[in-house]
């Protein structure tokens, strides 16, 4: 088989499977109609996802996920301000507009999501590839997306040029959330890929 299209496919697989457990789980949480959409998934150079979350220049939400286990991995969602807002009425069962700005109210809502979009890819490395892995509790930071992203992979990008980006859309009833997610092995991730690509 074609080293590239296992990679494809591997990857691919760990994008669908985690976005599927997670709009399970997001969807219970809510306890509406709601769901997670997979938009894109991609395996790219650091360096060009760094000058394109730069160029955005838009203030977010940051929430991060350490994810440790054998190859342990970095989380990240992104979601725009007013967004956190939107997901916070959802959360607390409030009218549409009741959150007006952001504070701990907010805060906690996009950790919360954090923390059930994290376990659930925890979920699905530990059942679907018996890769065990254990979410850190979320870090909320707002701040300008560049300032949030430069952190999380300052770190990372040592010892990796890739990461593993993938975009999500938040459908709620009429409310259709974007949100950003990136999913990084800190070390290991030829590795990771191997694995995966043997169950294929």
């Amino acid at each position: 088989m074609d080293k590239n299209s296992a990679t494809n496919r591997a990857i691919q697989l760990i994008a669908r499977l985690s976005i599927d457990k997670a709009s399970q789980v997001f969807s219970k949480v809510l306890k509406t109609g709601a769901r997670i959409e997979l938009v894109d998934v991609t395996l790219s150079d650091i360096v060009e996802v760094t000058e394109r979350v730069n160029k955005e220049s838009r203030e977010i939400v940051g929430a991060f996920v350490d994810l440790t286990g054998e190859i342990p991995f970095k989380f990240l969602l992104f979601v725009d301000v007013n967004d956190s807002l939107t997901l916070c009425d959802l959360m607390l069962r409030k009218e549409m507009g009741t959150m007006k700005e952001f504070d701990i109210y907010a805060s906690s809502a996009v950790q919360e999501i954090a923390n059930i979009l994290a376990c659930a890819i925890a979920n699905v490395f530990s059942t679907d590839f018996q890769m065990p892995l254990r979410p850190s509790p979320p870090t909320v930071v707002r701040d300008y997306s560049g300032t949030i992203f430069e952190e999380y992979i300052v770190e990372t990008a040592m010892e990796s040029n890739e990461i593993l980006m993938i975009e999500s859309r938040f459908c709620v009833i009429k409310h259709s959330l974007s949100c950003d997610m990136f999913i990084m092995p800190c070390s290991g991730g030829e590795k990771l890929l191997q694995h995966i690509t043997k169950k294929l």
